[in-house]
């Protein structure tokens, strides 16, 4: 009985100084992942654009590389749309003695003004970790560049109001484009199980744009400045990720 009973410590002191199982071992080194994602962010403008916007949104895809050091690469593109216009006044000279925008049979035209646009970025940082036994969640931090496209939407409901419809509209909509760089700062989390992958965080966006039509009809002016067009906004994103590390690396690579 002694006998055993010498075994069985010995045999759970063993177990005890044994490394710990490949269920945890598995996830003591960083994956390399390719990460789809699905983008959200909520935009608070600055500069130029804060004229003529108010607050906006925006929703996109992106698809993200992050090594096994844990350095990540990746490009997104955007649909940005918004309400709210601010220069009010852009169609004043268009509207009628009975203080409408006529429609093609002189009646009250059925239309709406608002703001759309595209951003797109190839972007670039690294993940820092926090957690030991799972080293593909962290802090991330983003840098990147792109392009930026903004507008303000004339729609026309009964698509028959001549004023606002088809190339006179481009008169009035200050198409605006040009070079952008954006930083992201926040947190992506990579469950152990793989079901529940996101990152949240502050995104900011700074744009170099140009008026590309040049001539306004409202204001019978060239415009040719460049203006700085800047966001801050909050950022929500989704993640579907894909681990492109095999089965036994993730069993049998230990630190």
């Amino acid at each position: 009985m002694k006998a055993f009973i010498f075994h069985l410590n010995l045999l759970l002191f063993a177990f005890l100084l044994s490394p710990k199982s490949n269920a945890q071992d598995k996830y003591l080194f960083s994956n390399k992942i390719v990460d789809l994602q699905f983008l959200y962010n909520y935009h608070i403008p600055g500069g130029k654009i804060a004229k003529r916007y108010e607050n906006f949104s925006s929703v996109g895809f992106g698809a993200m590389l992050k090594a096994k050091n844990n350095w990540v690469l990746g490009y997104e593109l955007n649909y940005l749309f918004g309400q709210n216009i601010k220069e009010e006044t852009i169609l004043n000279q268009l509207v009628t003695s009975g203080n409408y925008i006529a429609n093609a049979d002189g009646y009250p035209a059925n239309y709406s003004v608002n703001m759309r646009g595209i951003s797109s970025f190839v972007r670039g940082g690294r993940l820092f970790s926090v957690k030991k036994f799972n080293q593909n969640t962290g802090f991330l931090i983003l840098g990147g560049i792109g392009l930026l496209n903004h507008r303000i939407n004339f729609q026309s409901q009964e698509g028959n109001a001549p004023s606002i419809d088809s190339d006179y509209k481009k008169g009035y909509d200050r198409f605006s484009s040009g070079i952008a760089f954006n930083q992201f700062v926040g947190y992506i989390y990579h469950s152990q199980n793989r079901y529940i992958n996101l990152f949240i965080g502050m995104d900011f966006m700074q744009a170099f744009t140009y008026n590309r039509r040049g001539f306004n009809y409202d204001t019978q002016q060239f415009d040719k400045e460049r203006y700085l067009d800047l966001t801050t906004s909050f950022r929500f994103g989704w993640t579907i990720p894909i681990y492109m590390n095999t089965k036994e690396q993730n069993e049998f690579q230990f630190r």
